[in-house]
């Protein structure tokens, strides 16, 4: 569904027209262009929806809009679009998009309290790991990065529809069956206390304040963290937050 506001108005225009209305000035402003036209538009995937260099599967990945996240339709060049969402600008594939929003229909739409956004292929570049971790530590961190940019949703446990902080731990670690509680308070109180200092990749780090834990993330090494972060950026890669980490817990 591509939007054609031009279209609609000469369309109407001659309309009224063959219907003997006389055209003046005021007639066609009576249906500005801007309001015609909602080039707001989401990706309708169910992981994450790639923006290219150029028009076409054979252009470079430059970056990905997850599951819901906003864009905004510059043009249409064929089957693709060039779109913006938030700074990053490029080519997507027009059919997994829903288009025809405003902002503001779009968070009605989704249910959404803020807008998502897409997120650049460098995040996922700049995922470092220690180089001596292997085994399991690796295979936990490997399969935690697959679901980057993934969207949160509160109360969520699945890796691709959505997850908080504590769901998306707890179905990383059932996957290599370890269960954890459902919430990040109790999963600080399970499994081997230890430093934040202690951590390797794959060791679970808790955020608090006040006393009150208020998040979990994964270390994976050289001071990042993967984690749920929230509903505006999804599951993301950050730095460890050393300011609000208190303490970690290690299952394996």
């Amino acid at each position: 569904m591509r939007n054609k506001g031009k279209i609609k108005v000469i369309m109407m225009l001659s309309g009224a027209i063959l219907a003997g209305i006389p055209i003046s000035k005021e007639n066609v402003w009576a249906v500005p262009e801007k309001q015609m036209e909602k080039n707001g538009a989401y990706a309708n995937v169910n992981t994450c929806l790639n923006i290219r260099k150029g028009a076409g599967k054979q252009y470079q990945i430059i970056a990905q809009i997850p599951k819901e996240g906003y864009c905004e339709i510059e043009r249409w060049e064929g089957e693709w679009c060039y779109v913006t969402s938030d700074e990053i600008s490029g080519y997507v594939f027009g059919d997994y998009l829903k288009t025809g929003f405003t902002k503001e229909e779009y968070l009605k739409a989704t249910n959404r309290l803020e807008v998502q956004y897409a997120y650049s292929l460098e995040q996922k570049e700049d995922m470092p790991v220690t180089a001596d971790v292997s085994g399991k530590r690796k295979e936990i961190v490997d399969f935690a990065l697959q679901f980057v940019g993934n969207p949160y949703v509160w109360g969520g446990t699945s890796l691709t529809n959505g997850a908080d902080c504590s769901g998306f731990v707890q179905s990383i670690y059932k996957k290599f069956g370890v269960l954890l509680p459902r919430v990040a308070a109790d999963q600080a109180n399970a499994g081997t206390r230890i430093s934040v200092e202690e951590a390797l990749p794959g060791d679970l780090i808790f955020y608090a304040e006040n006393g009150l834990v208020y998040h979990v993330v994964m270390y994976i090494g050289e001071g990042k963290v993967v984690h749920a972060s929230s509903s505006a950026s999804g599951i993301k890669v950050s730095n460890l937050y050393r300011a609000h980490a208190v303490s970690g817990s290690r299952f394996f």
